[in-house]
């Protein structure tokens, strides 16, 4: 695995860039959902080899520059970040696999610079797709004072603790439990970094709201009727973000889309690494007009 700096967003935001898999293989980007850190495509990265696999811990998250989401417009970062990757790694076009707010972030450049996007993997519910929200518990979390003190109490205080996290995203027990320490002890250390909280509290404000969500920032039906990339939904039949019925919705808004339930929590591959590298490959092969 190779890792490099960027700087992209107005202010220059630095944001850390990781490769691995096959330097000649066909590109995939990874956009991880929550703060975007690029940990948690792990199990599903080490599925896909024979890709020249390309992630990010977006701005906000991981190893990248803090951000204070109230005082910036999300979706120009977005699009600058995710664009501005692709140039340093020197692609015109790819295949983008995304999760929850990582997929917001990318129907943002699949609606804004179509020409950048070839394919699209949306794995769990999108952030804000259509009447979409999140669980209370991150509702809450948006209240200015309140979820100041529930984001320190929510962040894992252990790796054990961080171990928990599946469970509140609605898979088995034993997901979190199958976890290699060394991812174990990442999701935690990530939630210890000084701009996490002011990141992560910021976030939640920007996109959320105590009784549902920010609907200036959802995804409605007239975005996704842009979205050309052939889509393909891998949603878990237990997502808290939102039920299969959300994404069934969506791909009767689109133009090239279906989907499969797989899986079942917010993040299919966590249950099913391999079952979802196969439908990437699968989406990956064929021809755009028999995606859908």
């Amino acid at each position: 695995m190779t890792e490099r700096i960027i700087r992209a967003g107005d202010p220059p935001l630095a944001v850390r860039v990781l490769e691995c898999g096959a330097p000649a293989g066909v590109p995939l980007v990874f956009v991880q959902g929550g703060l975007g850190e690029a940990i948690g495509w792990a199990s599903l990265l080490a599925e896909l080899r024979e890709f020249r696999c390309l992630t990010l811990d977006r701005p906000g998250g991981g190893l990248s520059d803090g951000v204070d989401f109230l005082a910036i417009d999300v979706r120009r970062l977005a699009v600058d970040v995710l664009a501005a990757l692709l140039d340093a790694v020197e692609v015109e076009r790819a295949a983008f696999v995304a999760n929850s707010m990582g997929a917001w972030w990318t129907l943002q450049l699949a609606t804004e610079r179509a020409a950048r996007v070839s394919r699209l993997a949306l794995l769990g519910c999108p952030a804000l797709l259509l009447d979409s929200t999140a669980p209370l518990p991150m509702r809450l979390m948006s209240i200015p004072v309140l979820g100041g003190a529930m984001v320190k109490l929510m962040v894992p205080s252990s790796a054990t603790k961080a171990r928990e996290v599946p469970g509140f995203l609605g898979h088995p027990k034993d997901v979190g439990r199958r976890w290699h320490e060394v991812e174990a002890s990442a999701h935690h250390r990530f939630g210890q970094l000084p701009n996490f909280q002011r990141s992560w509290r910021t976030l939640l404000r920007r996109f959320l709201r105590p009784w549902g969500s920010n609907r200036a920032m959802a995804i409605s039906a007239a975005q996704l009727k842009r979205v050309a990339a052939p889509t393909l939904f891998l949603w878990g039949a237990d997502d808290p973000f939102g039920g299969p019925e959300v994404g069934r919705a969506a791909v009767e808004a689109m133009p090239d889309a279906r989907l499969e339930v797989v899986g079942r929590g917010h993040l299919p591959w966590w249950d099913e690494p391999a079952e979802c590298a196969r439908w990437i490959r699968e989406l990956i092969a064929r021809p755009a007009t028999q995606v859908g």
